[in-house]
């Protein structure tokens, strides 16, 4: 491997270890808050913090097709390269489809629950929806997750090269 390669695929790595690291959390990280009573916050943390993670996720993408370009041994071609490429599309697909379309009902609905003074009956149909939500981004959250995995395994592994 030429040096030119080594330096993308340590940078690959490292947006990989940022990006993906933080975002792996994101599921458990909302049920935590919501059973803490913090989930409004949690969450609002959680997506400021995540548009950095997502920029890592973005560049993992940009360093290892960088990395596959400069290489002799890999090739577009080869399944496992073309095969990860569609899996993060597609698991890039599902953070903004379900998970972030998810999180921002999810933090509007919230936020406007929280401005309601004096209690609010455990059957409010907001309530019930905000429940709703929330398994679906957390369901959101582990189908990013396996997909990632996957992606793992085609690069660990590399069938057909």
């Amino acid at each position: 491997m030429g040096p030119a390669v080594e330096l993308f695929l340590v940078l690959h790595l490292l947006c990989v270890v940022g990006g993906f690291g933080y975002l792996a959390y994101g599921g458990l990280t909302l049920a935590v808050g919501r059973r803490r009573g913090a989930a409004l916050g949690t969450l609002e943390v959680t997506l400021q913090v995540g548009t950095l993670a997502e920029a890592l996720v973005y560049g993992a993408f940009v360093f290892g097709v960088a990395a596959v370009g400069s290489s002799h041994r890999w090739q577009f071609g080869d399944a496992w390269v073309w095969v990860s490429i569609v899996l993060y599309l597609a698991l890039v697909g599902v953070l903004h489809g379900v998970v972030h379309r998810g999180q921002r009902e999810y933090a509007e609905l919230a936020r406007r629950v929280a401005e309601v003074s004096g209690p609010i009956p455990g059957d409010d149909p907001r309530l019930l929806r905000i429940e709703r939500l929330e398994r679906r981004v957390v369901a959101g959250w582990g189908v990013f997750n396996v997909l990632v995995v996957a992606v793992i395994v085609l690069m660990v592994v590399r069938p057909g090269s």
